[in-house]
């Protein structure tokens, strides 16, 4: 026994290299989250010159902007991009390419007519007034982050996760260099400019590595009006349930700024997206870089009859391994952290944290997770899940808004949502993965009592 005990470490070291061998999903997960770890150190190391060099209120109109862009981009395509992932040969791809350039083309033009015309009439509403001077750049971040988003899939879905991870870390410092250098020189909307040059060199970039002549003369002749219609119709289930949740997702999770800035002011809109920003913004991309290599894997699985309950499993153990200790950390100390790292002003930036801490630790856990959903085609769970959640958060908002008219009993009401509603998509994907592996074992055991009894007599 005393053996065994000394060789335990040694045990665990060896079955530790087996499985980082072996398993395709944890090779991808850690080249898409060394880019991940790589891109946040950059973004981390710079933010508190940004924090000396832009107001609080600029770190408010960046958050909007964001959320109007992401919401924006995603609506453009109507979640079809995500379909890349799903479709079967080179030609089903390049399809769904096809008809995802058309709609982000289109929706380009159509955002640009709005931003014309919101800018000059809708000056009467006070929100609009506050964001006004930038409205005419949402239309192109939409567009870069639409062809961002389309490669990003066509990336995925060919395995070229370090790609991903490398261009990754090339956009974040396209994005911070610039914010830096038209922070210095007073450039109105510097950190919104130098994020649309981030979006723009990542688009531009991965479609330079992705497309080839062959590809291109596929997607203008899939461009037609009939192919783009039938693509349409079999890809349906993305825009009749992707669409929506993730809409939700994008409202519940982003726009918090936007309503802040409503209800309250451009100050606490930037007080609060500065706090996320630092935190929860860096764990929710490692999320997503998880997402990306899961959706691959649990793809994988279904078609080669495996069973998704132990990726679910090992998904949540490692993200709670992962984001435990830094959430207790902040939890304790935010408001000190905050303080000495950005400057004395930030302080009340931390405390948001350490409010929303328990929150976001459920929803790093359960971000990747909502790929099952899309793996055993129970998009519409998703999406009942995200409108509980959308209209909770409304709530939340309206009670300590015009209950407590107090910024931080908001917070404290948000984080509860928070907890609440990734919980519940937590314990959901554990259930559907459960029972996709439920029927699909009793669908084998069915054939092999048909394949034992012999050929059916008539």
């Amino acid at each position: 026994m005393a053996e065994r005990s000394r060789n335990l470490p040694a045990v665990l070291i060896t079955k530790t290299r087996q499985l980082l061998a072996s398993s395709s999903f944890v090779k991808n997960s850690l080249a898409l989250i060394s880019g991940t770890v790589v891109t946040q150190a950059i973004v981390f190391l710079f933010s508190p010159i940004l924090a000396r060099i832009y107001g609080i209120e600029d770190f408010g109109n960046l958050a909007n902007f964001n959320a109007w862009v992401t919401i924006l981009a995603l609506v453009s395509s109507l979640r079809y991009e995500h379909a890349i992932i799903v479709a079967r040969g080179r030609d089903n791809t390049h399809r769904v390419i096809a008809l995802t350039v058309v709609l982000s083309a289109l929706s380009f033009v159509v955002y640009e007519v709005l931003a014309l015309a919101v800018t000059g009439v809708g000056s009467r509403i006070e929100y609009v007034r506050q964001i006004r001077a930038f409205v005419p750049l949402i239309p192109i971040g939409v567009l870069f982050v639409c062809v961002s988003s389309l490669f990003t899939q066509l990336n995925f879905k060919s395995g070229h996760f370090r790609r991903l991870a490398l261009v990754a870390a090339g956009q974040v410092v396209f994005t911070v260099v610039p914010q830096i250098v038209l922070g210095i020189v007073e450039v109105s909307h510097g950190l919104i400019l130098g994020t649309i040059i981030g979006f723009a060199f990542s688009g531009m970039l991965l479609g330079a590595l992705s497309l080839s002549p062959d590809m291109l003369r596929n997607i203008r002749q899939y461009a037609s009006m009939p192919m783009l219609k039938a693509t349409a119709r079999e890809h349906v289930n993305f825009p009749r349930y992707t669409l929506g949740a993730d809409a939700i997702t994008v409202v519940s999770q982003q726009f918090i700024p936007v309503f802040l800035l409503a209800l309250f002011s451009p100050f606490v809109a930037g007080l609060y997206s500065f706090a996320i920003r630092v935190v929860r913004v860096p764990l929710i991309v490692v999320a997503t870089a998880i997402a990306g290599a899961l959706r691959k894997e649990a793809s994988d699985r279904l078609h080669g009859g495996a069973s998704l309950a132990p990726l679910v499993s090992l998904t949540v153990r490692t993200l709670l391994l992962v984001a435990v200790i830094p959430l207790i950390i902040v939890l304790l100390y935010g408001d000190a952290i905050f303080a000495a790292i950005f400057g004395a002003k930030w302080a009340a930036a931390g405390t948001v944290v350490q409010i929303l801490s328990p929150g976001i630790l459920c929803e790093f856990v359960a971000f990747p997770l909502a790929v099952m959903f899309l793996a055993t085609n129970t998009q519409r769970y998703s999406l009942a899940l995200q409108l509980s959640g959308f209209v909770l958060l409304c709530a939340a908002l309206y009670v300590g808004r015009h209950y407590f008219s107090d910024f931080i009993a908001t917070c404290y009401l948000i984080s509860l949502v928070m907890v609440v509603v990734n919980g519940t998509g937590i314990m959901l994907a554990a259930r559907v993965a459960r029972r996709s592996s439920a029927e699909r074992h009793g669908v084998v055991e069915n054939e092999a009592v048909a394949a034992a009894s012999g050929p059916a007599r008539v």
